[in-house]
């Protein structure tokens, strides 16, 4: 009677073993699967890095554009009060030149 109930015992502790060997293969795919989506929401973090970085870049070359417009127009509206400067000079001098002409007879 004791032989049986030993076996009886030895069952099921290989029984207990065997859950626990299941449950620990189980564990294993999850902490398997949770490793591999961390390392693809890691490589997406690594792209949204680098788009981020690319984008900061761009905005950095578009501000240094910018600033070159604004110096060329500051450039062209200097020129431009110069044009009408010299147009005033010369429309005066052709004012002048017109009465000069004017007081010749002939």
């Amino acid at each position: 009677i004791e032989i049986n109930q030993i076996s009886e015992v030895i069952s099921g502790v290989n029984d207990i073993v065997a859950t626990i060997a299941t449950a620990v293969e189980e564990q294993t795919s999850a902490t398997r699967e949770i490793a591999s989506n961390i390392s693809q929401a890691s490589q997406g973090i690594q792209e949204v890095n680098e788009n981020v970085s690319q984008s900061s870049a761009v905005a950095g070359d578009i501000t240094q554009d910018i600033s070159k417009v604004n110096l060329a127009a500051t450039g062209i509206s200097q020129s431009s009060k110069e044009v009408q400067v010299s147009s005033e000079d010369l429309q005066r001098m052709a004012a002048e030149l017109n009465t000069i002409v004017s007081s010749f007879k002939v």
